[in-house]
């Protein structure tokens, strides 16, 4: 079987799968669980820390510095929690 000849098949056999799905009494659509409190603090660290690391690379230390501050200080809540 070539891969084109795979492709298909895996393509009919997905688009059979999501039909009987949708087609189903018993298919619901939940939504995501809202994200905890520590979720979304290690998230916004995430983010600080990108920013932290483009403001180092482009030499703009005062902005790092802010950033950093942050970061401290989400750790530290995050420790608490």
């Amino acid at each position: 079987m070539t891969k084109k000849e795979l492709d298909y098949v895996a393509e009919k056999v997905a688009d059979a799968i999501v039909e009987k799905l949708f087609n189903s009494e018993n298919f619901e659509v939940s939504s995501m669980p809202s994200a905890t409190d520590e979720q979304m603090i290690i998230a916004e660290v995430a983010r600080l820390m990108t920013l932290l690391s483009q403001y180092e690379e482009s030499e703009e230390y005062e902005k790092a510095a802010i950033i950093q501050n942050k970061i401290t200080k989400l750790e530290k809540i995050l420790k608490k929690l």
